[in-house]
């Protein structure tokens, strides 16, 4: 048996991650003093080797040639995890220098209070802790610190934002849906997307390559490792261990933090760092397996957990695709609609107050990502025909392509949870998570609705549209969105967490990834994400400062 390896430094925070949460994390607590451990499950990605110019046509050429882009995604035998038979989960991570930041769809929509409130109007489950002008001020830092661009409106449902930089235009596309949403009664507004349309903080502005999903290589939208760990680098204060597979959080005689466990990724040897604080960021399954696998004398049902939700009450979103053909565009000239990667418009929650009484709690938004000539024609494979004419019906419609994409907000269920006892063990001998996920009644009822609204729309603009199964829910996780396993609430017994993020039993552990939150929305979390791990990291300075933990 291999000996373990123990660190003798004491560090005042080790951080356990390093995406959106890890990296802010650091980034703020080394600006404010603290001597910081980042344990990544990775290592950084070089910008230099990304494929962000390559062309399709160029890959087999660079593969024949022995060159490999990027490995950003880690697949589920390195990193396996289980679920019920009839019941997938698509769970995506990344491990790297960054995480999922490097390769993010870069929506950034502000939570409201219609989001930290929905439990006190609906009676389901508990409320966030927190209210909207408790985030506001954080919102706002991190605007001007990323860079996000975005329009001018402020709705009940979407707040705005003084910071936002320019919008850029929209697609003929989206203008004729905005025309045609206008029409049926709903907004369709700029979107809010993390890409800086123009020079910001010493960084260069995106130049509309479109892509983004390839990593971007003059760092043009956020991403962790460019905006807040190399930063954090710079202070003197931070320290990063690359590879570093976390498992555990050990704890000392009063069952508070005292060291983390990890596992070289490749050697596999065993090794332990001494902390005074523990900050958890590994991406909401990932932590939640680390937190549930903590378990001592002290904490028999994994560290902080007596209150039994750490692990429940997985919240995702549901989401579908709809597809069409404006017919402004068919025949049209072809444009080159990259743009920032991503639609440039987004439709906020309205049903609300439209005055209609629904049978379903909570709302969806819609976004619409792949209008126009991209770089591909995927919809030739439900284009009819053969030859010539079927060549002749795909260029038609090529530039006239539409897709509306809403997203749902999943109810947390206690019963939605990741669980990792009698899950088998990985490579390290570390219990993998289940996954034990599905959709109820709430969100079949919503997802008819969310097709019949983007139907509407696209009869409004006149479109032809690509068939499409109305009963179809997609698989659980392709919305790449989890939450709420270790939530925030004011209630230590129906809650992990207190408004700053940390938990309620250990005080020297906070987590700030989105397992903290206390429900979904319909929103994209990496904005409220960072927003909340500054302020949760703050108060940790704090409590540094006042030698209070």
């Amino acid at each position: 048996m291999s000996q373990i390896r123990k660190s003798p430094e004491v560090h005042d925070v080790v951080i356990i991650g390093s995406g959106a949460a890890g990296g802010m994390a650091a980034w703020n607590l080394t600006k404010q003093g603290a001597r910081v451990l980042m344990l990544d499950a990775g290592a950084k990605f070089s910008r230099s080797q990304f494929w962000s110019h390559v062309k399709p046509w160029q890959y087999p050429e660079k593969i024949a040639a022995g060159q490999r882009p990027p490995q950003f995604y880690i697949d589920a035998k390195t990193a396996p995890y289980v679920t019920p038979q009839g019941q997938p989960f698509d769970l995506v991570r990344v491990w790297g220098r960054g995480g999922k930041t490097n390769v993010w769809g870069r929506v950034s929509l502000r939570y409201s209070d219609l989001d930290f409130t929905s439990a006190e109007r609906d009676g389901w489950e508990i409320p966030w802790p927190i209210r909207y002008k408790d985030l506001a001020p954080y919102y706002d830092k991190v605007d001007q610190l990323i860079g996000v661009c975005g329009g001018d409106d402020d709705q009940d449902s979407l707040p705005g934002s003084k910071y936002h930089l320019p919008p850029p235009h929209p697609r003929c596309g989206e203008r004729l849906l905005q025309k045609a949403a206008a029409g049926i009664g709903v907004s369709i507004v700029a979107g809010r997307r993390a890409v800086l349309t123009r020079k910001h903080n010493g960084r260069a502005p995106c130049h509309y390559c479109g892509a983004c999903g390839r990593g971007c290589d003059v760092a043009a939208f956020f991403n962790s490792s460019d905006y807040l760990i190399e930063p954090a680098f710079e202070t003197g204060r931070l320290q990063v261990i690359d590879n570093a597979v976390v498992a555990r959080i050990m704890v000392d005689d009063r069952g508070r933090a005292k060291s983390v466990q990890y596992f070289d990724r490749y050697s596999k040897q065993e090794r332990q760092v001494q902390a005074k604080v523990v900050v958890v960021a590994a991406s909401c399954i990932d932590s939640t397996r680390i937190l549930l696998n903590s378990k001592s004398s002290k904490h028999p049902n994994g560290i902080g957990n007596s209150s039994d939700v750490v692990g429940r009450y997985l919240a995702e979103q549901v989401r579908l695709h709809m597809f069409g053909f404006v017919p402004e565009l068919l025949d049209g000239p072809v444009h080159n609609d990259d743009g920032i990667g991503g639609e440039h418009v987004y439709l906020p929650r309205f049903n609300h107050r439209d005055g209609k009484k629904r049978d379903y709690l909570r709302g969806y938004g819609m976004q619409f990502w792949g209008c126009g000539a991209g770089d591909n024609a995927a919809f030739a494979r439900d284009i009819p025909g053969f030859g010539v004419e079927f060549k002749k019906a795909v260029k038609r419609r090529y530039p006239a392509l539409v897709a509306l994409h809403p997203y749902g907000e999943v109810l947390p269920y206690a019963d939605n949870r990741i669980t990792v006892d009698g899950t088998g063990v990985d490579q390290y001998g570390v219990p993998i998570a289940r996954i034990d996920f599905k959709y109820r009644d709430n969100e079949r009822k919503m997802m008819r609705e969310m097709y019949d609204k983007a139907a509407e729309i696209l009869r409004a603009a006149k479109a032809e549209i690509m068939p499409y199964d109305s009963n179809y829910m997609g698989v659980p996780g392709q919305a790449i969105h989890e939450h709420s396993t270790c939530r925030m609430g004011a209630d230590p017994k129906r809650s992990a967490l207190n408004q700053f993020c940390q938990m309620h039993d250990v005080p020297n552990v906070y987590v700030v990834d989105g397992a903290a939150f206390t429900t979904a929305s319909e929103k994209n979390p990496t904005l409220t994400i960072l927003a909340l791990a500054w302020r949760a990291t703050d108060h940790l300075a704090e409590q540094i400062k006042q030698k209070a933990i």
